[in-house]
């Protein structure tokens, strides 16, 4: 662990930027004035027989497994490592024991001897980083008082902390953290750091205090404390109305707690304050500019990771001599720039770090950034920031990372960047730029290792001559037009840990060289380009470091290589949509516990799947579609944990598998169009999570399981959750709507069942209806019977249903009008009958081929008119009223006929009975205008 190499804390607030030392490191002006103090001791003197006798009990009590007290042989103690004595007495005054090493295997081990308070003048006391966890905190503490220095980080004593450092009234530096996760010690309250009055450094980092406001009412009374280090000790709470009186104080670390509540006004107080870390807590609040206003001495500021508002860099002439500013994920805002134009820097140039990243800042970056000269880190990402990058960022002479991504920044790249010749990370991914970007733009940038350019609209533009002054590590440029050439001055490059180059509009031949360049690659995507020749100019023999390639979506031929099965590393592999051919590799390995996805679908490989897959424990996407690939699925497979299949369009043939028999970790399952054979097994219904089923397009028989109600994913009242294993999304072609869909990152969010085209026979199971997130359901074409499942609306979501060519009868239940998402129904040849239901949405969906094939439907949108004792109440009403009006105009013909006829009724009244029934005929079919040309035709009669 490198945080031992200085000071536990120091490296760890440092982690954001390691290389930057700031003054700050005047921390250990303690330690120096340990030192200082006994510049008298030396090693050439003779040591007391009683201490050396001491020592030696102590080292025969230890493990030393890397042999540091190898020295501690003879009687001058005072020239063992480890040891100094005092020229004038010959006692020992300092033992360091520290750990040198970054883990375990330096550590010493064992118990601490009590001989050591036979050391009555030791002033200098560190055990820190070793391993001493099995014992407790040694009472024989209490008798060094002459002890001024103490560190005990990370030894792993445990107990109670109290009456066993009590008297120690000299000490200066007390160091108790405990930052290797060892069995920590225990504060009940810290009443005893009262009695240490000379105290100046105090780090108690990752040692759990008492959870109250009163852990400062003690640190408060240490008048001579200038360094407090409480890193993760568990604190919620900070007092706002104590008196605290940090005069003294130049150092304060309160990070990585859990500090709800707003910066307390005592602050205000601290007017030595050098450096001041906040970070990683829940503060809230206006952040006080009185901390910058009246801490003129302030170089370190680091308050990330809360929940701070303002308008902080309205005003940065109280900046005065920040050397770092660490404002990163709060809800800062206001625009970067100042109030007024460029007013960011106000002649200021002691800045060697701005980190600004994940807060609401806007405006545009300001020309006067030139003027900072021992900058180092400049992180302005994930903002609102707009308009062009300046010039004068080309001035940054110091610069080494620069952070400008997921911004709104628009324009070219300005040709000064390529001046900075320090900068090694450039990252202005995901904007909004445009333009060429040519060699110019990289011309004295020979420290660049890191380079992301993707997510902009940018077009790459460099001589096929020329040759980089740098090695680059990680190149992103993934969607810039990069092509239609392979870049050749990749060829250079010899360090290439990283390339993403996907979708770059590159239609090339994969160059000879390639494959050599790509050798200690770990991650590799050139997918979507129109990449021609052998894969093997990419995959090289041997590529040990390879975690994660990515080649879909090009031209490439060839084998899948072999030596994908030597990368233990390897845990992501898409090779789809390519013309690879020939058998899948058979060398997959149990070494190759990292691998989880494999997607080779959309090739021309042939073959059976190798038993040799089952080595892979991991391993949870398989897509191997659209090749011709054939024999019988392996059960061993069926072990593994499986979460997305995809096996469509292949030559699969004997039974399903009884997938669930074992792992039910399926999300998807696609077997579409292959040969697989006999019943649906019950097993399937063990797969709680499964949300996509495809098994159309099979010769399948048998009924559909009544337990498909068992996909718990799939009913209303599951705890879906859109992410798991995988969350980037599977690609899987659906058939639903009557079109053919990719979906990919869509993938989590679709519910479908799709058995079609196979010979299944029996009833609908009427638990189907209980998955009431199922989006597309597809029954078609099998050999279905009995009736649809009345409670078929209970599928609210559902947006395509398709029971055609089955042989299903009796009526469409009335339910189904509950579909207000459906846009898509196929009911067409089947046995149906009677009226169709209707409905405000149902009534959109009027295409007669919905339901042509069922000749006993009738209804809209069908042209066959129900009968009247089967029409709904709309149609009743309005047929009523019909007939009430041809009522009252036949009554008026009969009335006209009468009176024409005079005394000849009795006459012509039995032809008048044959032409009443004619008249009943007419009005039961609304035929009333052909009834008037009967009776017309009767009177001419």
């Amino acid at each position: 662990m490198s945080s031992r190499k200085l000071s536990a804390h120091f490296s760890a607030t440092m982690a954001f930027h390691p290389r930057f030392v700031p003054s700050l490191l005047s921390a250990l002006f303690v330690i120096q004035v340990m030192k200082s103090s006994h510049s008298q001791a030396f090693t050439n003197v003779s040591c007391i027989g009683a201490e050396r006798e001491a020592l030696m009990k102590f080292k025969q009590d230890l493990t030393d497994p890397s042999g540091r007290l190898q020295s501690w042989i003879g009687k001058g103690c005072c020239k063992w490592k480890g040891v100094e004595c005092s020229e004038k007495t010959g006692h020992v005054l300092k033992l360091d024991l520290r750990n040198p090493c970054d883990g375990l295997e330096c550590s010493l081990r064992g118990k601490i001897h009590h001989s050591l308070k036979e050391l009555k003048n030791l002033r200098y006391l560190d055990l820190s980083f070793n391993n001493f966890s099995t014992q407790k905190i040694p009472n024989f503490l209490v008798s060094l008082q002459k002890l001024e220095y103490l560190n005990l980080s990370s030894v792993g004593f445990y107990g109670h902390i109290s009456n066993q450092l009590v008297n120690l009234s000299s000490l200066q530096y007390l160091d108790l953290s405990n930052l290797w996760w060892w069995p920590s010690i225990k504060i009940e309250n810290l009443q005893w750091l009262s009695s240490f009055s000379n105290l100046k450094y105090l780090d108690l980092s990752y040692v759990p205090l008492p959870n109250s406001k009163e852990w400062l009412s003690p640190i408060n009374t240490l008048s001579s404390l200038e360094f407090l280090i409480l890193r993760g000790c568990n604190l919620k709470d900070v007092s706002s109305s104590l008196h605290v009186n940090f005069t003294s104080l130049k150092f304060l670390d309160l990070s990585h707690n859990s500090i709800y509540s707003s910066i307390p006004p005592w602050f205000r107080n601290m007017s030595k304050l050098e450096h001041l870390d906040l970070s990683f807590n829940n503060l809230r609040g206006i952040f006080p500019t009185f901390i910058l206003e009246n801490s003129g001495p302030l170089k370190f500021l680091d308050v990330s990771r809360n929940r701070l508002e303002g308008e902080l860099l309205k005003n940065v002439s109280n900046f005065g001599n920040l050397e770092v500013l660490n404002l990163r994920s709060n809800k800062f805002s206001g625009r970067i720039s100042g109030t007024k134009d460029g007013d960011l820097i106000c002649g200021q140039s002691y800045m060697k770090i701005i980190d600004v990243s994940g807060n609401n800042f806007s405006g545009h970056i300001p020309n006067q950034f030139g003027n900072f000269k021992d900058l180092e880190f400049l992180d302005l990402s994930w903002n609102s920031i707009s308009g062009p990058i300046p010039a004068t960022i080309g001035q940054l002479s110091s610069l080494r990372k620069l952070y400008l991504s997921s911004n709104k920044l628009t324009g070219t790249m300005p040709e000064s960047i390529g001046q900075l010749s320090n900068l090694e990370v450039m990252d202005i991914r995901n904007n909004q730029l445009d333009g060429v970007v040519s060699e110019l733009h990289f011309a004295n940038l020979t420290s660049l290792i890191m380079l992301y350019f993707h997510l902009n609209e940018l077009s790459i533009n460099i001589s096929a001559s020329w040759v980089p002054l740098f090695q680059i590590q990680v190149l992103f440029m993934s969607n810039c037009k990069v092509g239609p050439r392979f870049p050749s001055w990749l060829r250079t490059q010899r360090n290439i840990s990283v390339l993403y180059i996907s979708n770059a509009s590159i239609s090339d031949e994969v160059p000879y060289w390639l494959s050599k360049v790509l050798s200690n690659t770990k991650r590799l995507d050139l997918s979507g380009n129109m990449l021609r020749g052998s894969i093997s100019r990419i995959i090289g023999k041997k590529m040990p470091l390879l975690r994660l390639v990515s080649l879909s979506r090009n031209n490439l031929s060839g084998d899948v290589p072999n030596s994908l099965c030597m990368s233990d590393e390897l845990s992501f592999l898409d090779l789809s949509k390519n013309q690879l051919s020939g058998r899948l590799p058979q060398c997959w390995r149990k070494s190759q516990a990292n691998l989880e996805w494999i997607s080779l679908g959309d090739n021309k490989l042939n073959g059976q799947i190798p038993d040799s897959l089952c080595h892979l424990k991991r391993l949870g996407v398989l897509g191997l579609r659209r090749n011709g690939l054939n024999g019988v699925f392996p059960k061993c497979l069926l072990k593994l944990d499986l979460v997305n299949l995809d096996l469509s369009d292949n030559q699969f043939t004997g039974r399903l598998p009884p997938f669930g028999q074992h792992a039910r970790s399926f999300k998807t399952i696609d077997l579409e169009r292959n040969h697989f054979i006999g019943n649906i097994p019950l097993q399937l219904c063990h797969l709680v999570n499964l949300q996509y089923l495809n098994l159309a397009h099979n010769n399948l028989s048998g009924g559909i399981p009544h337990c498909f109600n068992n996909f718990l994913q799939m009913r209303a009242n599951s705890n879906f959750t859109p992410y798991g294993r995988f969350p980037l999304g599977f690609s899987i072609m659906v058939n639903i709507k009557g079109t053919t869909l990719e979906f990919t990152t869509t993938l989590r969010y679709l519910f479908s069942i799709d058995l079609s085209s196979n010979a299944l026979d029996g009833r609908i199971p009427k638990g189907l209806t209980r998955l009431a997130r199922l989006q597309n359901l597809n029954l078609s074409q099998n050999k279905l019977i009995g009736e649809i499942p009345s409670d078929i609306g209970n599928l609210r979501d559902l947006e395509s249903l398709d029971l055609s060519n089955n042989k299903l009868s009796g009526k469409i239940p009335h339910s189904i009008s509950n579909l207000d998402s459906l846009s898509r129904l196929d009911l067409s040849f089947n046995n149906l009958f009677g009226p169709i239901p209707s409905s405000n949405h149902l009534s959109t969906l009027n295409d007669q081929s919905i339901y042509r094939g069922n000749d006993g439907l009738c209804g809209a949108p069908l042209l066959k008119v129900c009968p009247g004792y089967e029409l709904n109440d709309m149609d009743r009403r309005n047929s009523h009223n019909m007939i009430e009006d041809e009522s009252k105009e036949g009554d008026s013909i009969f009335i006209g006929i009468y009176s024409r006829l005079g005394v000849s009724f009795p006459v012509v009244f039995l032809g008048f009975l044959g032409i009443l029934h004619i008249f009943s005929y007419f009005r039961r079919w609304r035929g009333l205008s052909k009834l008037k040309r009967a009776f017309q035709f009767a009177l001419h009669i």
